[in-house]
């Protein structure tokens, strides 16, 4: 009977083995790097990605603020501007306001008063007249106290529109009766405190 010895051959199979295992391994030790490398430079591309997105975020946040920041002195100079107007306007309506007032008095005036002097002190006018009697002296302090609707337009229809106040805090300081002997007749001398708003 032959005899055959096979352990040589089970050795070569067992190296081949093991060297197909070392091979396996290597490779997939080689892809596992290649993987890591690979998500490590999408990851670095990434994250550059995010800090350009981040650096021109910020960018615009620093236009933002200089936008705002001239936003808010256009704003200032804007009110500054506004309060500059309403000077003017308040300028214009004071330099032809005593015309006005005046013209409105001369309406308004009963025809059995007339006024004598006319006196004015830190927005005070003291007025001094003479009437034909007290009722008289009433009257004028009753149109006073109205306001002065010849000087605005109709009103609209459900419209009321309120009507300038040249006059208020009118109040009668006295009367004195006096008889003149000239006319033989007895009048009313009166002095009335009023305050004079020319801004209108």
């Amino acid at each position: 009977m032959i005899k055959i010895n096979l352990l040589p051959i089970k050795a070569a199979r067992k190296r081949e083995f093991v060297k197909q295992q070392l091979i396996l391994a290597a490779v997939l030790v080689l892809g596992a790097l290649v993987g890591c490398y690979m998500w490590y430079s999408s990851m670095s591309g990434s994250i550059a990605n995010k800090k350009k997105e981040i650096a021109s975020a910020k960018q615009q946040i620093e236009q933002y603020k200089l936008a705002i920041g001239e936003v808010e002195k256009y704003k200032g100079l804007e009110a500054e501007l506004n309060r500059k107007l309403e000077i003017i306007v308040s300028l214009e309506k004071g330099k032809t306001g005593p015309v006005r007032v005046l013209d409105h008095l001369s309406q308004i005036i009963p025809k059995q008063v007339w006024l004598t002097t006319w006196a004015e002190k830190s927005g005070v006018v003291k007025i001094g007249g003479e009437a034909l009697t007290n009722k008289h002296v009433a009257q004028f302090i009753t149109v006073l106290k109205k306001p002065a609707e010849s000087l605005q337009p109709m009103e609209k229809p459900g419209q009321p529109q309120k009507r300038p106040h040249f006059f208020k805090d009118v109040r009668l300081l006295g009367t004195t009766l006096k008889e003149d002997p000239k006319f033989k007749r007895a009048f009313v001398i009166f002095q009335i405190n009023i305050k004079v708003n020319y801004a209108i």
